[in-house]
């Protein structure tokens, strides 16, 4: 899961820079490429389903799921299930954390974090909230596994 997470959002910020989402990757990317958002979202979103062992994880993991197989979000009907899937899954993520894993410390960190860079990089602030949540959801199972 990490290496698939930093891999993909390192090439982008790298060759692409910061985009507004994490989804918007999506359309940067050429066509052919487009399939890397897909693999993206769920090599990582299929670990967390299992290693979760929580409900709320395995419904962030759907919602992830849901985001790469409705990747191209700006054509309606996708552009829901899209949004649904993505947002979903952040709520989902951090109900895990919070009352399947025992974690408040790491939510409030999450979310405070997530505000603040929200604040400081207005233009980016759905691609520093979702950088944030990954790296959340990323944590909480590196300390429930080990």
């Amino acid at each position: 899961m990490q290496v698939v997470f930093l891999a993909y959002v390192s090439f982008i910020w790298i060759k692409y820079g910061a985009q507004k989402s994490i989804s918007e990757s999506y359309y940067v990317l050429p066509e052919k490429w487009n399939f890397l958002f897909v693999l993206f979202t769920w090599f990582f979103a299929f670990p967390a389903m299992i290693l979760g062992s929580s409900y709320y994880m395995l419904a962030a993991g759907a919602g992830i799921v849901f985001v790469g197989a409705a990747a191209a979000m700006h054509k309606m009907p996708t552009r829901a299930v899209h949004l649904t899937g993505a947002i979903g899954g952040i709520i989902a993520s951090q109900l895990a954390i919070y009352l399947q894993y025992d974690l408040l410390w790491l939510n409030i960190v999450s979310l405070s974090l997530a505000g603040l860079v929200a604040l400081l990089f207005k233009k980016y602030a759905m691609w520093c909230v979702e950088l944030v949540a990954f790296t959340a959801i990323s944590i909480a199972l590196g300390i429930q596994l080990f």
